[in-house]
């Protein structure tokens, strides 16, 4: 086997439409470390917190679960970092699918958790759901429940679909992006968009209600009443789905319907931004230490 020529490749990528080139890179490059950086640090301090602490609350075992599927996530990325800097692939193509699904796995896992936390906290709020009534084990069955169901959801698509077709080269990674031309994919991907974008609009808009009541009613004392805080902490984690995985689903939908086409191939550039800009939620534990959200 002749040895890779990574100068070569380097100017390739640099060429070939739809390709990465050095710009694209640095700019993955920086929010991938961040990321790193600020998500390591913030898992790691925030894991020490909670064992202090030992709190048994609902929202201290899912945010256990995000935490999770944070440090999942932050193994995977000095793949992807050695990726960018070397442009060659090193890792064989079985840990290039399960480093590229690991950020749709995470992100889609992570928002299912954001919402149930959101979810709970209105049902409290609508005295549908008493504190004392929930127990630990309940939330270790929701999260099992969640587990299990994103398993059977994702396994499937991994092992028998994502990432298959024999054309992919070895020295490159992250280009599966290829598979939107098969009808299943296209239908998977719209149903999540569709899934994720009327959970967070109406999410949104009953916790706006809420807490337009909750003024009108604590008014101008509420910032003293636990509700109120409660609730305004809720808004938290929709205003990280906001800002970490909507532009990436709102982008999809032109991505889907335009990425093969030879004058628009520097969309393939901007959805890794996108895709790169979702695993900007693991820095929410930065916040948590910081004391935006308890």
């Amino acid at each position: 086997m002749e040895p890779i020529n990574t100068t070569t490749l380097l100017n390739a990528s640099n060429l070939e439409p739809g390709r990465c080139d050095r710009n694209c890179r640095m700019i993955l490059m920086t929010l991938y470390g961040a990321v790193l950086l600020g998500g390591t640090a913030g898992a790691i301090t925030m894991s020490c917190m909670m064992l202090k602490r030992n709190s048994q609350s609902v929202v201290a075992m899912i945010v256990l679960n995000i935490m999770v599927l944070h440090s999942i996530l932050l193994v995977s990325l000095p793949f992807r970092l050695s990726y960018y800097v070397l442009v060659v692939w090193e890792f064989g193509s079985f840990t290039c699918r399960l480093v590229s699904s690991i950020i749709y796995g995470h992100m889609y896992f992570t928002f299912f958790f954001y919402v149930a936390i959101v979810i709970l906290r209105l049902l409290m709020y609508f005295k549908k759901l008493q504190m004392q009534q929930f127990q630990k084990y309940h939330v270790v069955v929701l999260s099992i429940i969640i587990w299990m169901v994103g398993a059977v959801i994702f396994l499937p698509i991994f092992f028998l679909q994502y990432g298959t077709n024999p054309s992919y080269p070895e020295q490159r990674c992250f280009e599966f992006y290829k598979d939107l031309n098969r009808r299943e994919f296209i239908i998977l991907n719209y149903s999540m968009i569709i899934i994720m974008m009327t959970t967070v609009v109406t999410l949104f808009l009953i916790q706006m209600g809420v807490i337009a009541q909750l003024v009108k009613a604590l008014w101008p004392d509420m910032w003293a009443h636990q509700e109120y805080r409660a609730q305004i902490k809720s808004c938290f984690f929709l205003l990280v789905i906001v800002v970490c995985f909507i532009p990436h689903h709102a982008f999809r939908v032109h991505f889907i319907q335009h990425y093969s086409e030879i004058e628009n191939s520097e969309l393939v550039l901007y959805n890794e931004i996108f895709v790169a800009l979702t695993t900007a939620c693991c820095l929410d534990m930065l916040c948590f230490v910081g004391g935006v959200i308890h």
